[in-house]
């Protein structure tokens, strides 16, 4: 198997906010795991590695259910009063 093409992963939203993530995946095997979640009614999405030189990041391909909801939660923890 050529371990190059794994370049994908699922990230599902579990019920108490923490992120499960599932991977490495070929993209069909990706796409094929989040239909499942999408199909149950979950919180999901595929995100794939890029690589541009030393730097790698996971760009966000698809995604289904509420990540709008996880994202301005999570930023708003990390948002910390300073006690005067």
């Amino acid at each position: 198997m050529d371990i190059s093409r794994l370049k994908y992963r699922v990230e599902v939203l579990g019920d108490n906010g923490d992120i499960k993530r599932y991977g490495p995946f070929n993209e069909q095997k990706a796409r094929e795991f989040f239909e499942v979640e999408e199909s149950l009614g979950g919180t999901a999405r595929i995100v794939r590695l890029e690589e541009e030189g030393i730097q790698q990041r996971w760009e966000v391909l698809t995604e289904c259910g509420d990540w709008d909801r996880y994202e301005r939660g999570h930023r708003a923890k990390k948002k910390v009063e300073v006690p005067l």
